[in-house]
């Protein structure tokens, strides 16, 4: 699978949000990190997840924790069915909320 297929520009998260995925989307999202430390809502376009594990769910917690500390928000766009369930399914839904709400 290549870096493009796996996490487009602009951030965007792949359609495969799992531990398959993992290593790919984790090093897309430290060159976001390290990219961009100005923005302070990080808006993440969600919609095209079609699959969604608790591997891909913690890596969002990851970034949002990573985003918090310096100050910053992460805010997913249009999470798709798989994610909100994915989400759901962890316990995670008011985490989910205030993504979504961001």
């Amino acid at each position: 699978m290549s870096d493009a297929a796996t996490l487009p520009t602009p951030r965007a998260l792949p359609a495969e949000l799992s531990i398959y995925s993992a290593a790919d989307t984790h090093a897309h999202m430290l060159r976001w990190l390290d990219a961009d430390r100005d923005t302070r809502v990080w808006p993440v376009q969600a919609a095209d997840v079609v699959q969604a594990d608790a591997a891909g769910v913690q890596l969002l917690l990851s970034l949002s924790h990573s985003l918090h500390a310096r100050g910053q928000q992460l805010h997913l766009v249009a999470a798709s069915d798989a994610l909100q369930q994915a989400c759901h399914g962890l316990g995670l839904s008011q985490r989910l909320s205030q993504w979504l709400d961001a």
